[in-house]
């Protein structure tokens, strides 16, 4: 599989790629608001950046091709949401089109502090999938169906065989099963749980405290990109989406502003072909 690297400012970067030459975009960009080694942006300066980027996106994206973001919603102070989620949003609705709205469910998420008793809110676990193409654009749903656990299907052949959902909808005796069994896994819901944790197999194993989880890339690369077509990642710190797209068979380009990351990123993506090869050969 082939790999794009570049060292740059994703804008500058994206504006010399050609119209429709990516199946999929697959980032986790920066937050407004957040402290971190590449600096801090207000949230009109964040707008500022991501406007033009999704304008951007929506270019090189082929015509089926889609692009999603990982976004997660902060606190000016405990008991006071920053808007900045929810305006872009609504901006990224009337500009292109959000598919469906999906979260990620980081469900061994730590406490913080606005679970502290004294404070009575609930623990932050849940970034905003922010899915963007056309109507009809591609997705492979077999490619991410749920599997059945031996104990969720033994519950859904006896206690769930009739059951009434609280939309007031009722399931025929045994029909959610076999419809499982024949496609081979349950349609997913649109939350996706999935661990953040630090394993060598992570960014954060590798310097960079704000990546993701390589499981969630590869549901969301097997969904959105065929086979041997083209992932990009113009946000790509030390580059997981990059390795789980190779491994996936699938091609990718990925930009990163910062000289240290973007240096990782190169290491990682060669130590990965190197065990591959070695995997393959042995």
């Amino acid at each position: 599989m082939t790999s794009k690297l570049y060292l740059g400012d994703c804008l500058d970067i994206l504006k010399q790629l050609p119209d429709g030459c990516v199946d999929a975009v697959v980032t986790d960009p920066p937050y407004p608001e957040i402290n971190r080694a590449y600096g801090r942006m207000t949230e009109h300066e964040w707008c500022t950046v991501m406007h033009p980027v999704v304008h951007e996106l929506k270019r090189v994206v082929s015509a089926r091709g889609s692009a999603m973001l990982i976004l997660q919603a902060n606190s000016r102070a405990v008991g006071s949401m920053r808007p900045w989620l929810w305006d872009f949003l609504g901006w990224c609705s009337r500009q292109w089109n959000i598919v469906q709205d999906v979260y990620w469910w980081n469900f061994t998420a730590p406490p913080t502090v606005h679970a502290h008793r004294t404070r009575g809110l609930m623990k932050p676990s849940v970034k905003m999938c922010l899915w963007l193409g056309a109507q009809d654009c591609y997705r492979n749903q077999a490619e991410v169906l749920w599997a059945q656990s031996d104990a969720s299907a033994a519950q859904s052949r006896s206690d769930r065989a009739l059951r009434i959902h609280p939309s007031g909808l009722s399931m025929r005796p045994g029909r959610a099963v076999s419809v499982a069994d024949e496609r081979g896994g349950s349609t997913p819901f649109n939350l996706i749980p999935v661990a953040n944790s630090d394993s060598t197999d992570s960014a954060g194993a590798h310097g960079h405290g704000a990546g993701t989880p390589s499981k969630l890339c590869s549901w969301w690369i097997r969904y959105l990109c065929p086979v041997g077509g083209t992932i990009l990642d113009p946000f790509f710190g030390s580059g997981t989406v990059g390795i789980v797209a190779n491994r996936l068979n699938r091609n990718f380009i990925g930009v990163e502003i910062d000289p240290e990351y973007f240096a990782i990123a190169k290491k990682r993506i060669s130590e990965a072909r190197k065990a591959a090869r070695k995997a393959q050969s042995a």
